[in-house]
This record gives C-alpha cells, sequence and structure tokens, in this order.
C-alpha cells in the first residue's frame, strides 16, 4: 500500500508538472526573450518532438483498447446485388430454371456475435489497458528524460559564461601586463622579446575567450533545439545562484537512492507493465487453442422480373375429343370441358421483396483441428516475445542502477575536485601576483611570468568545471529521489 501511495504521488505530481507546462505554454513562457529554468522544463514537457511522438504513441494504444473493447459487440453488414440475366439461369425467387431475359436483385442483414472465444476478447482487453499505462509511463519517462537534457544544457550554458568570464579576466590582465611592458620597453628597461611574450599570450588568452563564447553558442543552440524554437534571436537564461559546494557535503547512499528510483520511476513501471501486457498477449495466442461459439442471425428477400401473377379464368363448355370407346371399340364418344385460360399481372418490386422474406437464426461452433501450426507458432512468438519484455525491464533496472552509482561517485569525485581545486586556486593567484610584481622588478622574465598565468587560467577553469559538475551530479540524484531539481 505504501509503494502504490509512492507511485500514485509520482504520476500527479508529473501530471501536474505536465500540465503546468502547458499553462506556462499558454502564458507564454520565454516571451519576453529570457528563459528560467523552470520556465524551460514546462515548456519542453509541453512541446519536445520527442514527448509529443511518446504522446501519440499513447493515442494509439487508446484506440487500441477502444477496438478491443467494441470487439465484444455484434457485427451486423448489409449486402445487395442487382443482376441482369440473359438465357439460361436459376430464378433466385421461385428456385426455377428460366430460358429468358431478365433482371433479378436480392438484399440481405447478417449479423454475428461471438459466444464464446477462448477468452481471447477478455485477455485482449487486458493487454491493451496494460500497454496504455505503459505507454502513460513513457511519456512521463520521455518528460523526465528531456529535463534532465534540459538541465544538461542549461548548466553547460552557465559554465561557459563563468569560462568566458575568466578568459576576459586573464585577457585584461594580459593586456594591462602589456602596455606596461611596452612601457618598459620604449623606456629601454627590457628587451623587446618581452613584448612580443605577451602579444603571444595576449591572443592565446583572446582565443581560450573566443573557445569558451563558441561553448557557449553550442550549449544555447541545444537548449533551443531540445525547446523546440524556431524564432531564437533573443534567446536568453536567467543566471541563478549556484551555491558553492560543501566542505563536507551529506550524499544519500546510492543504494537508497536506487530504492527510491525503483518505486517511483516511470520508466521502471512503464518496463513492469509491458511485461505484464506480454504475459496477455501470450494467453490471446493460447486462447486460439480452443473452439469458438458464435450466433447468427440472418434476414434476406429477393425480386425477378420474370416473376408474376397467373390467374385462371373458365369459359364456355367445348368439345374436346378423347380417344376413348366402347368396351366393343365402335362407338367413339365425346367429352365436353371447360376452356381455361391465364390472365397475367405484374408482381410489383416491393410486393415481392415483403412476400420474399426470408429469416434464420443459429449457433457456428468451429473447432481447431489443424492449422498448420500457426497457433502453436503464435504461442512461442508471444513466449519469446514476453522473456524479451522481461529482459528489458531487467535492462532499465541495471542501466538505472549504473547511473546512479556512477552519478554518486561523480558527485564524490567532483566535491573532492573541487576542494582541490579551490586551494590551487587559492595558490596560484597568490603565485599570479607575486609573478606580476617579480616581472615588473625585472627579476623574472615574460616567458616564466606566462607559465604562472597559465597556471593561475587553468586553476579558475578547474574550479569551476567541479563546480558545476558537482551541482549537476547532485541534480541528478535529487532527481531520482523525486525531490526538486530547480537551480
Amino acid at each position: 500500500m505504501k509503494r502504490m501511495s509512492k507511485k500514485l504521488l509520482l504520476v500527479i505530481g508529473l501530471s501536474v508538472s505536465g500540465m503546468a507546462g502547458a499553462v506556462a505554454q499558454q502564458q507564454g513562457s520565454g516571451s519576453d526573450g529570457i528563459w528560467s529554468l523552470e520556465e524551460a522544463v514546462n515548456y519542453a514537457r509541453a512541446n519536445n518532438l520527442q514527448v509529443k511522438r511518446s504522446q501519440l504513441n499513447k493515442e494509439l494504444t487508446q484506440t487500441d483498447l477502444t477496438q478491443s473493447k467494441f470487439g465484444r459487440l455484434p457485427t451486423i453488414n448489409g449486402g445487395a446485388s442487382y443482376n441482369f440475366n440473359y438465357g439460361t439461369y436459376v430464378d433466385p425467387t421461385t428456385s426455377e430454371l428460366r430460358s429468358e431475359q431478365s433482371r433479378t436483385s436480392n438484399y440481405q442483414v447478417n449479423a454475428s456475435l461471438p459466444l464464446f472465444m477462448g477468452f481471447q476478447q477478455i485477455n485482449s482487453i487486458k493487454q491493451a489497458e496494460l500497454a496504455l499505462q505503459a505507454d502513460e509511463m513513457a511519456v512521463l519517462s520521455a518528460q523526465n528524460d528531456i529535463t534532465i537534457q534540459l538541465i544538461t544544457s542549461y548548466l553547460n550554458i552557465l559554465f561557459a559564461d563563468e569560462l568566458i568570464k575568466i578568459s576576459q579576466m586573464t585577457r585584461d590582465l594580459t593586456q594591462l601586463q602589456l602596455e606596461r611592458t611596452r612601457i618598459l620597453f620604449d623606456a629601454g628597461s627590457v628587451a623587446e622579446n618581452a613584448v612580443l611574450d605577451l602579444e603571444s599570450q595576449y591572443a592565446a588568452d583572446n582565443l581560450e575567450l573566443i573557445n569558451a563564447q563558441n561553448q557557449r553558442d553550442i550549449s544555447r543552440l541545444n537548449l533551443i533545439q531540445l525547446l523546440n524554437l524556431e524564432n531564437s534571436a533573443d534567446f536568453q537564461i536567467i543566471v541563478p545562484e549556484i551555491p558553492e559546494p560543501d566542505q563536507d557535503p551529506v550524499l544519500v547512499d546510492a543504494a537508497q537512492v536506487y530504492d527510491v528510483a525503483l518505486q517511483t520511476l516511470p520508466a521502471i513501471r512503464g518496463a513492469d507493465l509491458r511485461v505484464l501486457s506480454a504475459a496477455k498477449a501470450l494467453d490471446v495466442a493460447r486462447g486460439a487453442y480452443y473452439p469458438r461459439l458464435s450466433f447468427f442471425a440472418g434476414l434476406n428477400t429477393f425480386y425477378s422480373s420474370a416473376r408474376d401473377f397467373r390467374f385462371a379464368e373458365e369459359g364456355q363448355l367445348q368439345p374436346t375429343p378423347i380417344g376413348f370407346t366402347d368396351s366393343e371399340g365402335t362407338n367413339p364418344f365425346i367429352i365436353y370441358t371447360p376452356a381455361t385460360t391465364f390472365r397475367r399481372e405484374t408482381y410489383e418490386f416491393f410486393d415481392q421483396l415483403r412476400d420474399g422474406v426470408g429469416k434464420n437464426f443459429g449457433l457456428s461452433l468451429q473447432v481447431p483441428i489443424l492449422n498448420g501450426w500457426q497457433v502453436r507458432s503464435n504461442v512461442q512468438r508471444a513466449k519469446l516475445q514476453q522473456r524479451d519484455a522481461q529482459i528489458n525491464a531487467d535492462i532499465a533496472r541495471n542501466n538505472l542502477r549504473q547511473t546512479i552509482e556512477q552519478a554518486y561517485v561523480d558527485a564524490l569525485a567532483a566535491q573532492r575536485r573541487y576542494v582541490a581545486a579551490k586551494e590551487q586556486l587559492r595558490a596560484a593567484e597568490k603565485n599570479y601576483g607575486n609573478a606580476q610584481l617579480r616581472l615588473n622588478s625585472g627579476v623574472i622574465n615574460t616567458v616564466d611570468f606566462n607559465i604562472v598565468a597559465n597556471s593561475y587560467r587553468a586553476a579558475q577553469s578547474n574550479l569551476a568545471q567541479a563546480k558545476y559538475e558537482y551541482t549537476f551530479k547532485l541534480k541528478v540524484l535529487d532527481f531520482y529521489q523525486g525531490k526538486d531539481i530547480s537551480l
């Protein structure tokens, strides 16, 4: 009961998030060109093409479920034919053999109701219901996947912005040092190679800035494409405050995170539902071994242009010679009989249809005896598909476990790397300040100064990378625990 409550809360929560995305879209998320992470996530949940495809698949499965339920209703079909006859034919209204030109037609309505189909109809409905639930989980899973991708792209933009700031600051410091060195060179205090070395370093710093800007543009484009936006000229994101990683963070054990994710993650629930759906598909295939019993009924009528009414009319007595004689054979006698004539009248179309109505009903039983091993092959195929669904569910669990374990280890490694990078930056910053003073005093040359400057820039980059990687891994762990993943 507790597990079911967790699953229900997750489905409700994710559904509310999807509804919030639709409302945000109607209200114009990012209409001013500036997007927060929450706005981007809500918008993508409703507009991303992969999410739309999963929703379309769910609608198709809903159609299959509806058709499975309607399969229990009777089938009713009507038919009609109109024939032109020349020569010899059998009149459908009288079953007489005729040899004349005529027109005939017949009309019929037939109905059939399945009574017993080897439980295939019931199992088909259950299979479609489970498949629909699995597709609903697939929609939520697609929304979760797009959420993780959005957070990755969003953090990549923030990281690229951080690198741009570092590169700009480093380039500006190099430019100031270059200007001072040029003054000293003009005064004859330093050699020309000092100026050339700093000019080379300035060009390298400028290249680093361009690379960081390119990285920011690429990450920005990835985010725009995930949002399925076309007009992106004024696209911007809100830059939130990313907290510094704690020195001693409290991380939930990976095994605990995995246990929670098993109960709440739609991808796992969807995989389990597909296993159950495959089991029902196996029951459907086995149902073909059973006999099939159906009720049928029909209504039909006919028309023939050659059919008419004949009325007999008696006239005056007429002598009719007959070859009878007396016992001696000498006196023939004559018998008088009334003369009979016939009057024909047209048998109207609708009168024939009304008078010729035929009705039938009954039961139909079909017993499978030999069908080329089709049923056996279908059952075997359904068994293999059930095993495949189970393997896919095991793969989903294994991938989830590996992802959580990797995220946990990466979070710990990023936190340790952040601590080390912070110490490295503190030392590199002091070394860089001393190198500036020593370069201005002529104690060291520009080559040694550039080495120190590059180490300082690398320490800044390492610290920023460790910070954002640590933040992302923590968000991944929070996501698998069902926590808020907003920045």
